[in-house]
Order: C-alpha cells, then structure tokens, then sequence
C-alpha cells in the first residue's frame, strides 16, 4: 500500500512539471506578438479603481499618462480612501484633461467595493474599448497601441495579460512564483488562445475587453460578490461567445504585488478559499490534505529503504534542476524558483488554511470596513476554480 501511495504521487510529480515545462515553453509572451500600425483608433477607456493606493496611484497613472494611444481616456476612481489618493487622483485630473476623477463616498449593501468602484468607472466610460487596470500597475512606453492593435488584428473581444511581479525577498519569489505557476494550471492558461477553448482566464493587472461584447454581458451588477472579479470578467466574455487571448507581459507590464509573506497572507485572506474552495470547509480540507499527500510523498521515497521508491525520489530531484536549466537557457529568470516549488506549495496550502480558518470562524469576511456573510459570499460567487 505504500509502495503504491509513493509511486502514484511522484507519477503525480513528474506529470506536474512536465505540464510546467510544456506551459513554459508555449505561454505566448507578449513581446514577441505582432503589433502592426493602424490607421484609425477606436476611442480607448482606462478604468483604475483605487483604494488607499496613495503609495502607488501617481507613478502608476503617470505611466498611462505617458502612453501615446490617441485617443485615450483615463478613469480614475477614488473608492472610500482614508489616505490621500483622492487628493492625488484630482490633481493628475488637473494636469492631463484625459483624466476623469470619480470620487465614492459610501458603498452599497451587497457590494464589494473594487467591481462596484468598477461600475462606477464604466458608467463614466466613452471607449470602445475598456481596460480595467489595478493603481499599482506600471506600463512601458507605447504598451496601449500595441494591445488594442493585437486586439483588432486577432479579431478578439478580451485580451488579458500577466505582469512582471518585481520582488526583493527570496521567500515571497518562490511563493508567487508558485502561486504564478498553480494559477496558470488550474486555469488552463496555455489553452486560452486556442478557437473553441473552453478556458477562461482574468487579470485584474490588465483586462482589455471591447466595450460592444462586454454591454451583451450580465455586467458588473452579475459579479457584484465576486471576490475574483478580474476572471469574473474572462467569464462573462466566454459566456457571449467572445474570444479571450492571453499572453505574459514580463516587459511591458510591472507591479509590486507584495511587499513580505505576511502582506501576502493577509491580502489572499478573501480571495483563496472562496476562489479555491468555494467557500466549502469540507472541499478545502480535501485540497490542503491532497496536498500535503503530495508533499510528503517524494520524502518518503528518498527514506525509503526500497531501491524502487529511493530512485524515485532521487528522480524527482533530478526533474527539477534539469527544468531549471531548460530555463536558464530560456532566460526565464523566474523558474530559478522551481527548485523550491514544493516549499511554495507547503506556504500557500497553509495560507489556504488561514483563509479557511478565517472565514469560517467569523461567518464570512471583514474586508475594507465591511462585513459579507457566508451566505453572501456563496450566493454571489460566479467563478469557481
């Protein structure tokens, strides 16, 4: 039984990283796409919700400000701050008669504040196109013509794109990176592009989508409880038949995500067990077990005195640092990090735990000055990894 216990879950291992291999191989990288010159602009609404970002909001929006797409309008919107991005949003308004400031004072009951800010944003929005952007998302020169050119070219309704996350602490690259890693798997990410895909895929860093194909969608009133709105949003464009692409924009997008594991384990609080676990104690505690099962079993078979179940472990260790090296060649400077993809699996099972834990003892969340049920959260969840 135990022979057949370690063997399954290191077959498990290895089928991993070679889906890791192949992913890394094939994800489309944004600047290697084609970008060719247009001779008309369709008008182009940049929607920015913002919430205490006085940090971030002036660099980030200064980096739109910065774009050169001609005809371009940037929503910025200030949702309930205590610090000063009000003060800064209307002063960038000020300065660039492209900004439009919008300011919320109160929240609706059943909202959460981030797609109601969105909703708000998109009210005031004239673009046929929008983008829904995060305040701390910092963008390379000529980034705007070069996504709604690809947009209309590929004849597509949403395209969305995966930043480069710039980190200092090793601990914290190695758990986003794995977070990075575990996302693209369970979303199929690899597969997005393909016509007829049934994958869905969000990215609250960046979420192009034409405005035509979003007004046939339920909107943001259907995801108003929906703590991943940023695939909520890939959802909605494939329930109308629209055509999501996705791509890895390491060099033309950048963001600080967090700053410390801890800043991590407390802003994945709302999102990882709804999004995991679907707000289900029963159903986290099958993911967690599965994977420490899966943890623990390369450690069995180095102990093991079986020759079999050894020189599995053995080629488990063997796996990881050949994937890496494929990596390096690549210049993929992130997969350094797959030598500790386990250790990555280990914290974020335990910040699934905490976020279990978290919710379920208090009967829901507390996030940003309000309370949200269980029932809430599960009557209003839309996306379900």
């Amino acid at each position: 039984m135990l022979t057949a216990y370690v063997l399954l879950f290191c077959l498990v291992w290895l089928l991993l990283y070679a889906y890791l291999l192949y992913a890394s191989k094939n994800l489309p990288r944004f600047e290697q796409l084609t970008f060719p010159e247009l001779t008309s602009w369709p008008r182009l609404s940049v929607l920015v919700p913002a919430c205490n970002e006085a940090e971030h909001i002036e660099a980030a929006a200064r980096s739109l400000m910065q774009q050169d797409y001609p005809d371009l309008e940037i929503i910025l919107i200030n949702d309930r701050s205590s610090d000063d991005t009000g003060a800064i949003i209307d002063t960038l308004a000020a300065e660039d008669k492209r900004i439009k400031a919008v300011h919320i004072q109160q929240l609706p009951d059943g909202w959460l504040g981030k797609v109601h800010a969105l909703q708000q944003g998109k009210r005031q929005a004239s673009g046929d196109w929008m983008l829904m952007t995060d305040a701390d998302i910092y963008y390379s020169p000529g980034m705007l013509r070069k996504a709604v050119a690809y947009a209309i070219v590929q004849d597509i309704d949403h395209l969305t794109l995966l930043p480069n996350v710039t980190l200092d602490n090793f601990w914290l690259k190695v758990v986003v990176n794995t977070f990075g890693l575990l996302f693209l798997l369970s979303t199929r990410a690899t597969e997005v592009n393909k016509k007829d895909s049934t994958a869905i895929i969000g990215l609250g860093a960046f979420n192009l989508v034409k405005s035509e194909t979003f007004d046939k969608t339920p909107g943001f009133e259907w995801l108003r409880l929906e703590v991943v709105d940023d695939m909520g949003i890939g959802f909605m464009i494939h329930q109308v038949g629209g055509q999501t692409h996705f791509a890895s924009a390491s060099k033309d997008l950048s963001i600080t995500w967090y700053d410390s594991l801890t800043a991590m384990f407390r802003g994945l609080e709302k999102n990882l067990f709804g999004a995991g676990a679907h707000y289900r104690g029963w159903v986290a505690a099958i993911q967690i077990s599965l994977l420490w099962v899966l943890l623990t079993a390369p450690i069995v078979a180095l102990a093991s005195s079986s020759p079999y179940l050894f020189y599995s472990g053995v080629l488990l260790i063997v796996v990881q640092i050949l994937f890496s090296i494929f990596a390096i060649r690549d210049k993929h400077e992130e997969t350094w990090y797959l030598l500790f993809f386990p250790v990555g699996i280990l914290i974020l099972s335990l910040m699934m735990l905490w976020s279990a834990y978290w919710c379920l003892s208090s009967g829901g969340i507390h996030w940003r000055g309000t309370r949200y049920s269980l029932k809430e959260l599960r009557d209003g969840q839309r996306v379900k990894l």
